[in-house]
């Protein structure tokens, strides 16, 4: 499995609850272990893997003031209160994973945001079908949701999607 175990929760390191502004929630962490940090999304490599990538060029696209971080870790991003989460926290590192592995993880993401939710407002951007279905546990009458395609498997949906000026 990846990421190694004492890394599987390593968010919760850098965000407090309280601090926390944005949450964004992917599906699992990256497949190569190259890629992989503490962090979902981020990556200690010196150039983004294809997901974050693919992000940084949404922002562009459609943030003005955006400027790809040097630091790919995204520490800049927690340290501002982004939330950086995946529907599952680990993924097997065989080629396939078995069919309902995302079922292991459900109870512990819906949980999760539906905690942070209710503690206080927050914006919630959801990227793919995975991380969409745990709407349902987000507490709309405090918190915002932006729904978004998948980076990578709905590329030309999400480059065209502004989710991020939503």
């Amino acid at each position: 499995f990846t990421p190694p175990l004492e890394d599987v929760f390593g968010i919760f390191k850098y965000v407090k609850l309280s601090d926390i502004k944005v949450v964004m929630i992917g599906d699992m962490p990256y497949k190569n272990i190259r890629d992989v940090s503490d962090i979902d999304f981020g990556t200690r490599n010196s150039s983004p893997p294809l997901l974050l990538e693919r992000i940084y060029k949404n922002l562009e696209n459609t943030v003005v003031p955006f400027q790809r971080p040097y630091n790919h870790h995204l520490d800049k991003w927690l340290a501002n209160g982004i939330f950086l989460c995946n529907f599952c926290f680990t993924r097997t590192i065989a080629d396939s994973l078995p069919y309902h592995y995302h079922l292991l993880w459900e109870p512990f993401i819906n949980n999760l945001v539906q905690y942070i939710s209710n503690d206080h407002p927050v914006v919630f951007m959801l990227f793919g079908s995975k991380a969409i279905s745990v709407r349902k546990s987000i507490n709309e009458i405090k918190s915002s949701v932006v729904e978004a395609p998948h980076p990578i498997y709905e590329y030309d949906k999400f480059k065209n999607s502004k989710c991020f000026c939503k």
